[in-house]
């Protein structure tokens, strides 16, 4: 095969390398977003101090 060939099949490989590794993190970075979450307590009873037993 020609020098120039297997040079530009090579550099064409490691494009296309690139460019899955980017998205393949992208879609990790993705995935790894922290989750917002609403807590309800409950009503505090009459007679009892908070967070003190």
């Amino acid at each position: 095969m020609d020098t120039h060939l297997m040079i530009g099949i090579a550099v064409m490989m490691g494009l296309i390398g690139i460019a899955a590794s980017r998205d393949l993190l992208r879609m990790r970075r993705t995935q790894l977003q922290p989750v917002t979450l609403r807590v309800q307590r409950p009503a505090d009873r009459v007679g009892h101090s908070r967070g003190l037993r």
